[in-house]
């Protein structure tokens, strides 16, 4: 009898207190939400809703307008800045012309940068002002500089470099760096094509674009498939590339624990329990596995009719699935079920497993007291 004892007394005690690295189901089962006292739903796998339409969720919400409010007519603006280099070509016609000896009637005098007085110096028409010039101004002055020099004088003016209209690109891309706007008026996506493309998928990436105060970000996936959102870019632009991959945790008798990352919508529980090592089965209860979610809540506020009626709220409950890996058929749904943002993976202890940590504790003799130093008294 005397041997029945300590098992007795563990038994008594686990209904108060007993060493375990989680909740066990009946915890599970009668858990509530804080706040609202209200009983968290427990789900089996074959009630879930699988596939990618129904598990995924919007990674922003219907009124998020994105980009979009930023929309502009792009950059315009040719007149030539501080720091603008330009390049230069004259062409003659005529027959005892400025360039009668030469071989050809066209003269590339080069490249010449704005000074910081808004001055350039050119051969044979010498300084010219051309602050807030256009090209097509300096080439009239050009003209009007080589007249009594040359019979039917043209000129060509080209801006090859505009770094007071740069735009910079920086994040998880693969060469980031500052970019001149040109005439083609560059937009989100040509900003990100200049600096290599994103390094991250295009599910996992989040584009922000800065504009003086202004601040907006929008998933990549979103500015491919909506045209709205790839807006015009204008001088001074930042367009910061962030990777925001999403990721899912698993705890508890898992090989391996830990915080994982994937693709949206590509990812499916059965891959998941996959990354995570798989179970333990010296630990863990095959009958328990959960997947613990937060998931995506649309409610629609009333209204008189669709035209004043508020826009949906999206807002997020808790639920739990339930997963018995001893049923064979949860197999396939698993391979269906598709893992979301933020889902906790949870593998609960067998009970006999938490009773033989108990009956260890009792096991283990007391702490000897430590042997005096020499010499102390």
């Amino acid at each position: 009898m005397r041997e029945l004892l300590p098992v007795a007394l563990c038994v008594a005690l686990s209904a108060c207190a007993r060493p375990a690295d989680g909740p066990n189901p009946s915890d599970i089962y009668n858990a509530r939400i804080a706040g609202t006292n209200e009983r968290i739903q427990v789900v089996d796998l074959a009630k879930a809703p699988m596939g990618v339409t129904s598990s995924a969720p919007l990674s922003y919400l219907p009124t998020d307008k994105g980009l979009s409010p930023m929309r502009s007519a792009g950059y315009m603006d040719q007149r030539l800045r501080r720091g603008d280099v330009i390049e230069v070509t004259i062409i003659d016609s005529g027959e005892e012309a400025l360039f009668s000896s030469a071989n050809s009637k066209t003269l590339n005098l080069g490249r010449f940068t704005v000074d910081s007085s808004g001055f350039v110096t050119l051969p044979f028409v010498g300084r010219q002002r051309v602050l807030e010039s256009t090209p097509e101004g300096l080439q009239a002055q050009i003209v009007s500089g080589l007249r009594g020099t040359a019979v039917n004088p043209q000129a060509i003016v080209t801006v090859v470099e505009k770094p007071t209209t740069g735009i910079v690109v920086n994040g998880d891309v693969r060469a980031a760096g500052r970019f001149p706007l040109t005439a083609r008026k560059e937009r989100v996506l040509d900003a990100i094509a200049l600096a290599g493309g994103a390094s991250s998928a295009p599910g996992s990436a989040t584009v922000t674009l800065m504009r003086g105060k202004q601040r907006s970000s929008v998933p990549l996936a979103r500015l491919l498939e909506d045209s709205s959102q790839n807006v015009y870019l204008l001088p001074d632009d930042q367009v910061f590339v962030e990777n925001d991959a999403p990721s899912f945790t698993a705890i508890g008798a898992f090989r391996s624990v830990g915080e994982f990352e994937f693709e949206q919508g590509k990812l499916t529980l059965a891959q998941a329990l996959a990354r995570a090592g798989g179970l333990l089965d010296d630990r863990a209860d095959a009958r328990n596995f959960y997947v613990f979610r937060n998931e995506q809540v649309f409610i629609q506020p009333g209204g008189a009719d669709l035209k004043t009626a508020a826009l949906p709220v999206v807002s997020s409950k808790p639920v739990i699935y339930r997963v018995n890996l001893r049923d064979v058929a949860n197999f396939a749904l698993m391979q269906q079920f598709k893992m979301q943002n933020g889902d906790m993976l949870y593998a609960s202890n067998a009970g006999l497993v938490d009773a033989a940590k108990l009956i260890t504790v009792f096991q283990k003799s007391a702490p000897t007291a430590a042997a005096p130093l020499p010499g102390s008294s």
